[in-house]
């Protein structure tokens, strides 16, 4: 057995591991914001990926890290679950700095095998998609989710909608806390900062395509509105294959496609220049894209799927839409060009919402509950 009993501190002595062990996505500065703001109340120590897009700013964060490397592609990643050497080096170095409790920010492949190896050290998993979205990729990762989620002494999931889904999968409720999602802060820009051009309006999509995104739906929305006015771009933004939905791109006009992985840096003119953010989702456990928006007080219409009538109250801090409903789809966004000052106010009280819920210093304090019940026989 590679880790001992820990001993049990009092609150401010709990030593915590932060493990993230992702490549790209906003699992990155998600997981460094929270292992940031845990330093100020626990002592803490992080475990990252070499291969993490934003490993430069886990190394100029002052934290104590452990930098392993992991893998540089999907089709890597089965290979690397073959090294049981290097993962059990990397269990032996976790357990040689003794921390109490670990928490797993976000489920990886390797997870599973780290639980096994530091057992007998409480942990924490955070699940952020307690439904699984169509595809094998996210099948893949799901299963990744439900084997750790089984061995953590605590479960977090970002909405109470998704308590009883966990429950159905064998985790008893008295181990599952729900800790929201938290706003966006390392995009290197003044969140404030809005660059609308006054004679062209955007509607941005943003994020990996994929089909569950339901882009073919904001497609044929958005030639409705084309029809009718030209001062409208549809910008879509993300990485994916675009090949199924290559007949209504030839046919919808004003839309202009990056198809590849945005970076950080790339992010914030996306936002700066929106003048509304789609998501047109057909299913969904919570989006991230909708706390990155509210960064950028841009409003948002999503649809009812998932906790993204959690994250949006309709007609308060955005619009909601039945998923796959063009109609409805064309009419918000109708709604929202034609108003502009609806638009701006909901956009501000996404802001402020969003930053209320998704207060860093609040979510950590959760989690350090969720690390001290993790510690106790009851937990």
């Amino acid at each position: 057995m590679l880790a001992s009993q820990p001993c049990l501190r009092n609150a401010l002595g709990m030593r915590v591991a932060v493990i993230y062990l992702g490549r790209r996505g906003p699992g990155g500065p998600i997981s460094l914001e929270l292992a940031r703001r845990l330093s100020g109340k626990a002592e803490t120590f992080a475990v990252v990926s070499t291969q993490a897009d934003h490993y430069s700013l886990w190394q100029r964060s002052g934290l104590q890290l452990i930098s392993t490397s992991t893998f540089s592609s999907d089709s890597r990643a089965g290979l690397s679950l073959l090294s049981q050497g290097k993962l059990k080096s990397l269990a032996a170095s976790i357990a040689e700095k003794r921390p109490d409790v670990i928490v797993y920010a976000m489920v990886h492949p390797w997870t599973p095998f780290l639980q096994r190896f530091l057992r007998r050290i409480p942990h924490v998993i955070t699940v952020h998609d307690a439904e699984p979205h169509p595809g094998l990729k996210h099948f893949a990762s799901s299963l990744w989710e439900r084997i750790s989620a089984r061995r953590a002494s605590r479960c977090v999931v970002l909405s109470p909608k998704f308590v009883a889904t966990m429950e159905r999968r064998g985790i008893p409720r008295e181990r599952i806390d729900v800790i929201p999602h938290g706003i966006f802060s390392f995009y290197g820009t003044q969140p404030n900062e809005r660059k609308m051009d006054p004679t062209t309006k955007s509607i941005l999509f943003f994020g990996r395509i994929t089909a569950y995104k339901g882009l073919d739906v904001l497609l044929q929305a958005f030639q409705r509105i084309s029809r009718l006015r030209q001062d409208v771009r549809l910008d879509v933004v993300g990485a994916g294959d675009l090949k199924p939905y290559s007949r209504l791109l030839e046919s919808v006009p004003n839309v202009h496609i990056v198809n590849r992985w945005v970076d950080d840096a790339e992010v914030a003119p996306f936002f700066q220049q929106a003048t509304l953010a789609v998501l047109p989702y057909t299913t969904a456990s919570q989006s991230g894209v909708i706390p990155l928006a509210a960064t950028f007080r841009v409003p948002v219409i999503a649809t009812t799927v998932g906790a993204l009538p959690e994250q949006i109250q309709s007609g308060e801090t955005g619009l909601l839409v039945k998923p796959n409903s063009v109609d409805e789809l064309a009419d918000a966004m109708e709604t929202l060009l034609n108003r502009p000052e609806l638009a701006a106010r909901l956009g501000e009280n996404l802001s402020k919402v969003t930053s209320e819920t998704g207060d860093w210093d609040s979510i950590a304090d959760s989690y350090l509950e969720s690390c001290k019940k993790a510690l106790t026989p009851e937990g």
